[in-house]
This record gives C-alpha cells, sequence and structure tokens, in this order.
C-alpha cells in the first residue's frame, strides 16, 4: 500500500514541480486536462470494464453504487445549503453551494486513484460514480442553479442531453455492453492493446495535472477565501463521515464499501464552476471550492485509503 502512497505523491510532485519550473504553464495543464478527460480515461473505461466478468452480483452492485453516489451528492448538497444558509451566505450564492459541494470529480481524479490502489476489481464501482456524477450534474445540477422562468424546461432537457452523453458516459455503457454480451473477445487485440496503452496514460497524467493546479493556483492567495476554505474543510470531512454513517446500513461487499469511501473524499467535480458561470451566479467561490478540495483531497485521499482498509479490509 505504501508504494501506492510513493506513486501517487511522486506523480503530484512532479506536475508541481514542472508547473514551477515553467515546463507545465496552467494553460498547457488545461489542455493536458481535456485530454486525460477526452481521451485516455475514455480508452481505460472501455478496456477496464470489457475485462470485467459481469456476473448478476457485479451488475446489481453497479447500479447500487451509482444510485448511491447520487443520493450522496444530493444528501449532502442540501445539507451544506442549510450550513450556508445558517453562517449568513448570500441568498443567491446557496444553490452554487448546493452542487459545488454535493459534486464529486470521480471520473478525473476518481479513476485513476481507484486503478492505484484498487485495480480494475475497483474502477466497476468508480465508474458508476462517474455515470451517477454525470447524470447529476446534467439534470438535477442545471435545474438547481437555473432561473427555470429564464431558462425553461427545453433548454434544461437539452443541457442534460448535450452533458450526459459524453464520452465517459459512452465508454462506461460500451465496456458494459461488451461485459455483459461477451463480445470483447471479437475485438481485434491490436485494438484493445491500442486502447490499453491509451487508457495507461490516465493515472500519471491526471496526477501530474493535479501537482500542476496547485503550483499555479496561487496557495497564498487561496488563504484569503476564508469562506471558500471553511466549505471546503466541512465538505472533505462532512461527506465521508456521513457515509461511514450511511454504510452501517448498507449491505455491500469490502470492495464495494471501500471504493465508495474513497469516491466521497474527491474534490468537487471541476465543471462545476463553468456551469455555474453558464447558467447561475457564484462560480468565482465555486472556483474556489474546487480548488480548495483538489488541494485538501492530497491529504483526504489516502487516509480514505488507509480508513477502508482499516474498516472493510479491501485494500
Amino acid at each position: 500500500m505504501y508504494g501506492q502512497f510513493f506513486i501517487l505523491f511522486g506523480l503530484i510532485l512532479v506536475g508541481y514541480y514542472c508547473n514551477k519550473k515553467g515546463y507545465l504553464p496552467m494553460e498547457t495543464n488545461k489542455n493536458v486536462g481535456n485530454m486525460v478527460m477526452r481521451v485516455t480515461i475514455p480508452a481505460m473505461l472501455i478496456t477496464t470494464i470489457a475485462g470485467i466478468e459481469i456476473t448478476d452480483r457485479v451488475l446489481k452492485a453497479f447500479l447500487f453504487s451509482a444510485a448511491g453516489q447520487a443520493a450522496m451528492m444530493v444528501v449532502f448538497g442540501f445539507l451544506m445549503r442549510q450550513y450556508g444558509r445558517k453562517r449568513g451566505l448570500d441568498s443567491r450564492l446557496l444553490p452554487m453551494l448546493d452542487l459545488t459541494a454535493g459534486s464529486l470529480n470521480t471520473g478525473f481524479i476518481g479513476l485513476p486513484v481507484t486503478m492505484i490502489f484498487f485495480g480494475q476489481a475497483g474502477i466497476i464501482y468508480m465508474s458508476a460514480g462517474v455515470l451517477a456524477l454525470n447524470l447529476y450534474l446534467w439534470s438535477y445540477g442545471v435545474y438547481l442553479i437555473s432561473d427555470k422562468k429564464a431558462t425553461g424546461a427545453a433548454a434544461i432537457g437539452k443541457s442534460f442531453l448535450q452533458g450526459a452523453i459524453n464520452p465517459n458516459c459512452i465508454s462506461i455503457l460500451l465496456g458494459l455492453l461488451l461485459a455483459v454480451t461477451h463480445t470483447a473477445r471479437f475485438v481485434p487485440t491490436v485494438v484493445l492493446g491500442f486502447l490499453t496503452k491509451v487508457g495507461d496514460l490516465s493515472t500519471p497524467l491526471s496526477l501530474i495535472y493535479i501537482g500542476a493546479l496547485a503550483g499555479g493556483s496561487g496557495i497564498v492567495q487561496l488563504f484569503k477565501e476564508k469562506t471558500a476554505l471553511e466549505i471546503s474543510v466541512v465538505k472533505m470531512i462532512g461527506m465521508p463521515a456521513l457515509a461511514i454513517l450511511a454504510m452501517l446500513f448498507i449491505p455491500a461487499d469490502g470492495l464495494a464499501k471501500s471504493v465508495f469511501l474513497l469516491s466521497v473524499c474527491m474534490p468537487s467535480a471541476a465543471v462545476v464552476p463553468m456551469m455555474v458561470g453558464r447558467y447561475g451566479y457564484g462560480d468565482k467561490m465555486s472556483s474556489d471550492i474546487v480548488l480548495w478540495t483538489t488541494v485538501l483531497s492530497m491529504a483526504t485521499l489516502p487516509l480514505s485509503v488507509l480508513l477502508a482498509a482499516k474498516l472493510y479490509g479491501a485494500v
């Protein structure tokens, strides 16, 4: 396990170093992030899920994980909205707080970290979280932050289709189709080999991206955003605590619970500030929360793995 921690922090430090030296400026790092989200992670999802033996138990666990993560995002977002109201936050910021604090970066960060600590067996459960995140963001999320009268049901429905039908969701469904129908063996070996090599780039590139993001975000400036820091700390402690409590009453195997715990220790989804800027109000604070939770996740992710090993013994 400690070897995996070394890899995790080592790759993050590589990104931080490259940013500080000017080898990986923020604009280039943004393009690296786009490549990971739209190219390498979809390739990893297809080959990994297609290679898993999908039994009835695994399929039920996948659907249960997706439903559980969607429910967790909705419930915790609602609780954070109440927290913001109690703290006297501007009422216009509450929908943004609900969505930003509730969201989880299960794709860009979750999948590569899961591969490091839980291997291919854990990917099926984290990919359920990716599917849940996209459905949550582009349906409930858009409804939450938008002016319903100005936006209209048709526009909200269109945004859902545009957001939910993305490379990650398509790759998850394609991988499941290949696994369930046992047709992966008909895909040429050279094609699977190519996709596997591309997918293998996801972990190093995504962790280098996080390190570069931390290097370029200006930690000193972030410390001035005290409200965003407070909200981020509450999210990164409160959401895992709520998940551990919920799992006391949920019948699931140790691996499923471990990946679920890891997923709720993820930072807020990076796409949320863009959504808030387009549909709602408060994109600056949303961006600060995403940055702070990403920085804090460097501590919470390893801690969640250690806690999962102690509680569920699946690491």
